[in-house]
């Protein structure tokens, strides 16, 4: 069997995997334990030394260097050889909850221990097909969050900074203009649609949600002065959706579901598009086998999580056109997900 040449200077294929990816956990949790404790936050624009980091975390300094050493290595944090403090790196500052680019939102949801159970019991999703991680809720993952306000609160927590992130990419790949009425189906608390009426002020917006999150979207967007260009409806988008808008949004909203349940949705939506109407899909687009690509691994935590799955684009086009639609085309942005335009078959 022929072998490919690698790259001068390139690990063997078995230190490649160790390094790269069989430890690869080992990084994550650090990082996690990190935001756990407060420790970006602690040091922020301030270098402390591992004794100061220690008192103030509650951690046993020698044992905390070791971990700090690790990171140093990795681009998260820096020693200063002289004063002995530890301070944060560009990447580093991203662990800190007051950066707005910050992943301590999404540390805190992923290394909660449902979500490394769910993880460590991935060969269950794998024969079975169904999330793993009701086996440790004893329910579905949003029946579960309804119930656990808590636990609701970080995974929620992690999903809003993405979001914010999202938001922005979003309005700068898609233009919006011709729009005079615009709906996001299961918009949350309204991070989305305040990017889109604030950079188009002529628009009208609105809101689809349950009712427990409908009381928290409109509080955010009076606080926002967003409320008079922005309603909000309560319903269940599995029973129907109101009509009469010109752009229809569903932002990381059909990965949660199977086929099944994600037809249901653009049923819904089909029958309350007018002929002009057209409906967005901002998820991740898979690019097929054989490509590297953030949403294989957003796939496979739907599939453990909650029983849903990131697409491709032919997969889209195929469950599109059993409610009547299809898609236009497909704009990618900034970030991982893409604006994938539906309309009217």
């Amino acid at each position: 069997m022929s072998q490919q040449r690698r790259a001068p200077n390139t690990p063997p294929p078995a230190a490649q995997m160790m390094q790269q990816m069989v430890y690869g956990f080992w990084v994550s949790r650090c990082l996690q334990i990190m935001a756990q404790l407060g420790i970006a936050d602690i040091i922020g624009d301030t270098p402390r030394t591992v004794e100061e980091l220690a008192q103030a975390s509650g951690t046993h300094a020698p044992s905390l260097r070791r971990m700090l050493r690790l990171l140093s290595g990795l681009g998260v944090m820096r020693k200063d050889e002289q004063s002995e403090c530890w301070s944060l790196t560009e990447l580093g500052g991203m662990l800190r909850k007051d950066n707005p680019g910050s992943v301590y939102g999404s540390l805190m949801a992923h290394g909660h221990l449902l979500s490394w159970q769910a993880w460590g019991d991935l060969v269950s999703s794998l024969k079975t097909g169904q999330p793993s991680v009701e086996k440790f809720m004893g329910d579905t993952f949003f029946g579960y969050m309804s119930t656990h306000p808590e636990d609701a609160a970080i995974f929620n927590g992690s999903m809003a900074a993405y979001q914010t992130l999202n938001a922005p990419a979003v309005v700068s790949a898609y233009d919006f203009s011709s729009a005079k009425r615009i709906m996001d189906v299961g918009g949350g608390t309204g991070t989305l649609m305040a990017h889109i009426l604030n950079a188009h002020p002529a628009a009208a917006g609105a809101i689809f949600e349950m009712p427990h999150v409908a009381k928290e979207a409109r509080a955010r967007l009076s606080g926002l002065g967003l409320a008079e260009r922005c309603e909000v409806f309560e319903g269940d988008f599995f029973q129907r959706i109101p009509p009469g808008q010109d752009v229809y949004i569903l932002s990381q909203i059909l990965h949660d579901w199977d086929d099944e349940k994600s037809l249901r949705i653009l049923t819904n939506i089909r029958e309350a598009m007018h002929a002009d109407s057209r409906l967005l899909i901002v998820e991740t687009v898979l690019p097929g086998d054989n490509a590297m690509h953030f949403g294989n691994l957003y796939d496979v935590a739907m599939l453990v999580l909650v029983g849903g799955q990131e697409r491709t684009e032919a997969e889209y086009s195929a469950l599109v056109s059993k409610a009547g639609l299809k898609v236009s085309r497909i704009l990618p942005t900034s970030m991982p997900p893409s604006v994938v335009e539906v309309v009217p078959a």
